[in-house]
């Protein structure tokens, strides 16, 4: 029994070892400077990488703002006996530049960090500054909730979107820059340093540190958790990411729920109503004047607000997101701003953004309440062109006019019909190129160049850097178990009806797994009511460790044979676990497997 259990153990959790990709990012361009200006690139975004030039910018007396050394910036404020650091870059190397060269200006010690928001370019440097956590760390009361969506349901997903939009598997001279920053600088070697807030708050914090009185003030933007920096004496405001001199990312095709609009532009109004001097964003260069800011602010706000009202007018009109998107344009003023070109985000995604986020996703149209599959749409396209052969022949002649988003759609119809299909896939691959070659939006043009390398060398997208322990343990165990649910195989489970009692002695709490038919309930409980409970199987585990496996930066059987159990009930967890089974990730032309 002792053998049969410890084979059936190593056959079942091999797969599991795999089931869970908690961190993102990786990528293979060098980390030192901004990208290369590639020969087949538009001309207004290999320019806009002058906006990126790597140092360190002094700002009024006493605050220096860090550009060029990963996507976003870092800001020191100067105290009487101290250091403010606002912000701490995507990595501990890049937030080790930018401290090297911080410290050429201070010797101060940082006596406080504060995040802007939870996006992972903001904070997971911050273990560089504050080495083992010993400050106090300031940000919205929602932050840490939010930064723990980075171990959510949503992240294999979210992490393979974000690796082709930020171009991190591209080559070096394909990646010019990421519209607010040179480039993602996170990587296969790099390591995160986040530290979780230690002081929250919910609408305003006024405070003194080092000597320097500030406001922390909510304003929720391109995250509900943004908040600027109110420095008064300085009459210099920090303002994260609710602007950037690009057009804002109102919509991002990684994917996140919907930003409002209406927020993001009044919380512009509230920066405004400060009537700063100087203003830091979290990306891109610091703006100097109170007249020059109230003007880029004004209008940055205003074509905000345009894009929601005439998007709002056009719904009401019974316009369609396609509708919307060919419609809407900014009037020539705005569209003309320098701060304003579509380097972040675009008109036409913003509008589709405020349909899906206004009405969800049925566009009016009766022919979309139940439309033909992607499949069945490929198969009647076949029979209007008469054959196979002849759709493609449409595609390649398509290819061959400079019809590259035509050949793009006709080849996805081809390879959905027939995967094997190279010459479609060969269509494919040079549609892809062609558009990004010619896409001023890099978020755009690193999606189409990504996939093209993906379909050319065989491989999905996904990050495959594995967390360090200590960051893993800092992440709350409920987040673990809601990726267990999502995962949950319908088919394997689908006549399972179990109850397994997991009991977490290092953090003092316990977890009921109720796999029901194709459904995993599980909830919270205090260890002790495990007693007496009808469990299919009881498993007193160690948390950290479970977390570890899951992350896959521990083995996977020797983890589970530390468990306690009991008796018999070692190969029954190992089934159990093995319902849990996340399907591969495809590339978006790929059929469904039946």
């Amino acid at each position: 029994m002792q053998g049969e259990e410890g084979t059936m153990k190593r056959n079942i959790i091999l797969s599991l070892a795999m089931m869970i990709v908690l961190l993102a990012c990786s990528h293979r361009q060098e980390e030192d400077g901004g990208g290369a200006e590639g020969p087949d690139a538009h001309p207004s975004l290999k320019a806009h990488t002058d906006i990126f030039r790597k140092g360190v910018e002094k700002v009024g007396d006493n605050i220096y703002a860090a550009i060029g050394y990963g996507l976003a910036n870092s800001i020191m404020i100067e105290g009487v006996d101290g250091l403010i650091i606002v912000d701490t870059m995507e990595s501990c190397e890049a937030a080790s530049e930018v401290l090297a060269e911080f410290r050429k200006i201070s010797d101060k010690p940082v006596r406080a960090i504060i995040y802007t928001h939870n996006h992972v370019d903001h904070i997971f440097g911050a273990e560089v500054f504050a080495p083992g956590g010993d400050v106090p760390i300031y940000a919205h009361e929602t932050t840490a909730g939010l930064v723990g969506r980075i171990v959510s349901k949503m992240r294999t997903v979210i992490d393979m979107r974000s690796m082709r939009m930020f171009g991190a598997f591209l080559d070096r001279e394909e990646l010019v820059n990421c519209g607010i920053g040179p480039f993602l600088r996170y990587g296969r070697d790099s390591t995160i340093g986040y530290l979780p807030p230690t002081r929250t708050f919910s609408d305003m914090l006024t405070s003194m540190i080092a000597g320097i009185e500030f406001e922390l003030v909510h304003a929720p933007g391109e995250t509900d958790d943004q908040i600027f920096v109110w420095l008064p004496r300085e009459r210099v405001l920090l303002c994260g990411d609710n602007f950037y001199w690009a057009f804002p990312n109102l919509y991002t095709i990684r994917g996140t729920p919907y930003r409002s609009l209406q927020q993001w532009y009044r919380s512009i109004d509230r920066i405004r109503d400060k009537h700063p001097e100087y203003l830091v964003p979290g990306h891109t260069r610091p703006l100097i004047g109170r007249e020059r800011i109230e003007t880029v602010l004004r209008d940055y706000r205003d074509a905000i607000q345009f894009i929601h009202d005439q998007a709002i007018c056009g719904i009401n009109q019974g316009m369609t997101p396609d509708e919307l998107a060919e419609y809407i344009k900014l009037p020539p003023h705005l569209a003309e701003a320098p701060y304003l070109q579509p380097f972040y985000g675009t008109v036409a995604w913003s509008v589709r953004s405020v349909f899906s986020g206004e009405l969800g996703w049925f566009d009016g149209d009766s022919a979309h309440l139940n439309p033909l599959t992607r499949s069945e749409k490929a198969r009647l396209l076949v029979r209007l062109a008469g054959s196979e052969e002849a759709l493609q022949a449409h595609a390649q002649q398509a290819l061959a006019n400079g019809e590259y988003q035509a050949a793009l759609e006709l080849s996805g119809h081809l390879i959905r019909l027939n995967p094997d299909n190279h010459s479609a896939r060969d269509i494919r691959v040079k549609s892809l190129i062609a558009l990004g070659e010619r896409e001023e939006n890099p978020n755009a043009r690193h999606y189409y160049l990504t996939e093209a390398l993906e379909i050319r060398d065989g491989f999905v997208a996904l990050a495959d850097a594995r967390p360090d322990p200590e960051q893993v343990r800092r992440f709350p165990l409920e987040g673990f178990f809601e990726l267990l649910a999502v995962n949950l195989d319908p088919v394997a489970s689908a006549e399972v009806d179990q109850r397994v009692g997991m009991r977490f002695e290092d953090e003092k709490t316990a977890y009921v797994i109720h796999v029901r038919r194709g459904v995993a309930e599980i909830r919270q409980c205090e260890p002790g009511s495990l007693d007496g409970m009808d469990v299919y199987i009881g498993v007193t585990a160690n948390a950290a460790a479970f977390k570890e496996m899951l992350a896959r930066i521990r083995n996977p059987v020797t983890t589970l044979a530390g468990f306690d159990y009991e008796p018999g009930n070692a190969v029954r967890f190992a089934r159990f676990l093995a319902l849990f089974s996340p399907p591969e990730p495809k590339l978006p032309y790929e059929p469904l497997e039946q």
